[in-house]
């Protein structure tokens, strides 16, 4: 690669920012020096090219702290919704990548019935007075059950380890809907 003139690759990494770069305005520099410069430039910049990957890097370490945040106020959001929240640069896929290696995936909330006072006084009670209760007596079962709702299953972005943190759970409230339990 010849020595050009600094002027010159300033000029070449002025008119990339301005989207303007072309090979006929590269400055009589060849378009792979040209890249190799802008290359260069960015990669001082934190954004470019991934190192070793081949692909060009969208987003800067700002964006992605954004995201972030907004995934973490907002854990329900969609990664559309993040997308339009935060003005981020990338798709989808790109907006996945950036949570996961934040710590952050797309995982199925837990649910649980949004309870009165009353119901969590019930529920306390008939835990203190089954404390000395022989368990060793009592079998446990399980149930499914079918209803005529289209609750689907919720994904919320959320660390490992934090299914059952308030935070992140999804909570419905009783409705007039019909369902079948089936237990077995």
């Amino acid at each position: 690669m010849a020595h050009h003139d600094r002027c010159i690759r300033e000029c070449v990494i002025a008119l990339a920012e301005k989207g303007g770069l072309s090979v006929s305005t590269a400055g009589g520099v060849p378009m792979s020096t040209a890249r190799e410069w802008l290359r260069k430039y960015w990669r001082d910049q934190q954004v470019g090219r991934c190192k070793g990957t081949g692909l060009w890097r969208v987003s800067s370490p700002d964006q992605d702290a954004a995201l972030v945040a907004e995934a973490e106020r907002n854990p329900f959001f969609s990664a559309r919704d993040l997308k339009a929240a935060t003005g981020f640069p990338g798709q989808k896929d790109t907006i996945i990548s950036r949570l996961r290696a934040a710590g952050l995936r797309a995982q199925h909330a837990a649910v649980k019935e949004l309870l009165t006072d009353e119901h969590k006084l019930y529920h306390l009670a008939f835990a203190e007075s089954n404390v000395n209760r022989k368990w060793d007596r009592v079998i446990f079962t399980d149930e499914s059950t079918f209803t005529s709702a289209n609750d689907g299953s919720v994904l919320v972005y959320r660390p490992q380890g934090q299914r059952y943190n308030p935070q992140y759970m999804y909570t419905c409230k009783h409705s007039g809907h019909v369902s079948v339990n089936c237990w077995g």
